[in-house]
């Protein structure tokens, strides 16, 4: 809700009456009115002098456009690559982003991507799964008796944290999984430290384990699920014992969270929607982990499944 004095925008506040903020709004949002009338905001574009040396100069839009028109006709036909529209989301940024992506097309650009960097990897691995978010936080802090905070933190999902302690209060496990100790982990119940970029280990071994011990879903398995078969071939060679050296994670505690996963069926993994997705093949890391809750039949459940990664 905006706070106009004098008709100008002075203060952003939380809606109360919102079903899911109820009022709750994060520091981002309290401060969205600075950007108004900011005096250090671009009004005009500015292009570099020299690549390599943070000294830019002033340009006009004819300038700016002509250049980048000029730039985007010589990579075309040579290096056509990824096409990022990252900055369209102002107010009708879906209508942007359908325009970005049929600029892109008419370029003949391979892929194209909208989205932020910080979390666009995470959802790309994740809709390849079709788990891209099966559950909401009002399900979770409902209906979650595991809740497992894969790299996610009160400071990034701020309004997932007040959703948190209402399960917790309820009697739902909590679970971290982080590569350091983060104020999400004094609300858990256990807390696995990871090696930074070893997620994809760590969820390969889970399934190793789940899967050799038959802790599948196997009505799940066979009627919504393809490429079982070639899933457990996969996983075999991922022991907890291979995944321990990786992770740093003991693989009697892998076998355990496993266990733990698998044996809840109203399980819900949180992926952190900032955490794991800033480094090479990350998406496949997340691919791996909405793996799980496919081969535990936890989707579909009252607070199972993958929840959001954002808020």
């Amino acid at each position: 809700m905006a706070e106009v004095k004098d008709g100008k925008l002075v203060g952003t506040k939380g809606d109360k009456g919102n079903p899911d903020s109820q009022g709750f709004l994060c520091v981002r949002g309290q401060n969205a009115h600075q950007v108004i009338d900011n005096p250090k905001r671009l009004l005009r574009p500015k292009i570099r002098k020299q690549r390599g040396v943070d000294e830019w100069r002033d340009a006009s839009w004819e300038e700016a456009l002509q250049l980048i028109a000029d730039n985007i006709k010589d990579a075309t036909g040579e290096r056509t690559g990824i096409w990022i529209g990252h900055g369209t989301f102002t107010l009708g940024g879906a209508a942007s982003n359908q325009l970005a992506g049929r600029f892109a097309s008419l370029l003949g650009c391979h892929n194209w991507s909208p989205s932020m960097i910080c979390w666009g990897l995470g959802a790309f691995g994740i809709g390849l799964t079709g788990t891209l978010t099966t559950s909401t936080k009002e399900d979770m802090s409902a209906n979650s008796e595991l809740i497992v905070l894969w790299g996610a933190s009160f400071t990034s999902q701020p309004n997932t944290a007040r959703h948190i302690v209402q399960a917790r209060k309820r009697g739902a496990r909590i679970i971290t999984i982080d590569i350091r100790k983060s104020e999400a982990a004094s609300q858990s119940d256990e807390v696995y430290l990871i090696r930074p970029g070893t997620d994809a280990a760590l969820a390969l071994s889970m399934m190793n384990v789940i899967i050799r011990e038959e802790l599948y879903d196997e009505d799940f398995v066979r009627d919504h699920t393809v490429g079982f078969d070639a899933l457990c071939e996969h996983v075999t060679p991922y022991t907890p014992e291979w995944a321990a050296e990786i992770t740093g994670i003991d693989a009697d505690r892998i076998v355990a969270l496993a266990r733990t996963y698998a044996s809840t069926k109203a399980a819900m993994i949180l992926l952190g929607g900032s955490s794991m997705h800033k480094g090479d093949n990350t998406w496949a890391a997340a691919r791996a982990v909405s793996c799980l809750p496919g081969l535990t039949g936890s989707l579909g459940v009252a607070g199972g499944g993958m929840g959001p990664r954002h808020g």
